[in-house]
C-alpha cells in the first residue's frame, strides 16, 4: 500500500498537481470575499452605474458567515467540482491506457489495494486543497468583514468535505468504467451539479442526496444550526461511499487491464 501511495504522489508531482491545484482552490477561496468587498469600487471605477452600493445590496447580506458560506456553495460547488473532476478524470483510465495497470497487476499486488490507494490519494488531495483554499477564504473574510466562530468554520468544513469526497468517488468510478477522459469528467460534473441544483427544493427527501451536506454546511455557517435531516444524510453518504468503492472494485475486475488501441 505504501508503495502504491508513493506512486500516486510521484505522479501528482510529475503532473504538477501539487502546485496548480492548491493555487486554483486558493483563488476560488479568495474570489468571494474580495469580490463582495471591492465590487462597489470596481463598479464606480468602470462607470455607467449610478448607485453601485445599492446594486451590491441586492446581492444579499454581507455578514462574514454568509460570505464564507457562499464560498462553499458558489465557488467550490461549481468551479471547484469541475476543476477537480478534470484533474482526477484519468486517475484509473490513464493507468489502463498506458499499460501501467497491467504491469502493476503482474506484481504481488491485490486489486483491492490498488483501488484503495487511488481512493486514499484522491481523498487526501481533495481534503488538502479544499482546506488550503477554505482557510484562505476564512482568513480574508475575517480580515475584510469581521470575526467568525472557529467552531462553525471547522464543523462546516468537515460537513462539506464529506460531500466533496462523494464527488471524488463518482469521478474514480467513472474513470474505471469509461474509456474517454471527457466522458469521465462530464458524467461526474453533470451528476454533481444536478444534485446541487436539487438543494433549491424544500423537501425532506433531499436528505437522501449527498449534496444535502453542502446545503447543511452553508446553513451551519450562517446560523449555527444544521438542517433537520443532516445526520440521516451523513450516514447515507458514508454508505454511498462504501457502495462506490465496491462498484469501482467490481468494474475493475470485469473490465480488461489495458484498453486496446485500434
Amino acid at each position: 500500500m505504501n508503495t502504491l501511495l508513493a506512486k500516486e504522489w510521484l505522479e501528482m508531482k510529475r503532473n504538477l498537481k501539487v502546485i496548480w491545484l492548491p493555487i486554483v482552490f486558493a483563488i476560488l477561496g479568495l474570489t468571494q470575499p474580495l469580490l463582495v468587498k471591492f465590487l462597489p469600487e470596481i463598479l464606480k471605477a468602470v462607470g455607467g452605474v449610478q448607485d453601485a452600493d445599492a446594486l451590491v445590496q441586492m446581492m444579499g447580506p454581507t455578514t462574514p458567515e454568509v460570505i464564507l458560506s457562499q464560498t462553499l456553495s458558489s465557488q467550490y460547488d461549481q468551479l471547484g467540482i469541475i476543476i477537480f473532476a478534470v484533474a482526477a478524470m484519468g486517475v484509473i483510465l490513464s493507468d489502463r491506457n498506458s499499460g501501467m495497470l497491467a504491469f502493476i497487476m503482474t506484481r504481488p499486488v491485490e486489486l483491492r489495494s490498488y483501488v484503495m490507494a487511488k481512493w486514499m490519494s484522491q481523498f487526501m488531495t481533495a481534503f488538502c486543497v479544499l482546506l488550503f483554499g477554505y482557510a484562505l477564504s476564512a482568513y480574508y473574510t475575517i480580515l475584510l468583514f469581521g470575526d467568525l466562530s472557529l467552531k462553525r468554520v471547522i464543523l462546516a468544513f468537515l460537513m462539506y468535505v464529506v460531500w466533496f469526497c462523494f464527488v471524488v468517488g463518482i469521478v474514480i468510478l467513472a474513470s474505471a468504467f469509461f474509456k474517454s477522459s471527457a466522458a469521465v469528467a462530464s458524467i461526474a460534473v453533470v451528476f454533481a451539479i444536478i444534485l446541487t441544483a436539487l438543494n433549491a427544493l424544500d423537501s425532506k427527501w433531499l436528505a437522501l442526496s449527498p449534496a444535502y451536506l453542502s446545503k447543511s454546511a452553508a446553513q451551519f455557517l450562517t446560523n449555527g444550526q444544521v438542517l433537520d435531516w443532516f445526520y440521516v444524510s451523513l450516514v447515507l453518504t458514508i454508505v454511498y461511499l462504501v457502495i462506490l468503492f465496491s462498484l469501482t472494485l467490481l468494474v475493475m475486475r470485469q473490465k480488461p487491464l489495458q484498453v486496446e488501441n485500434h
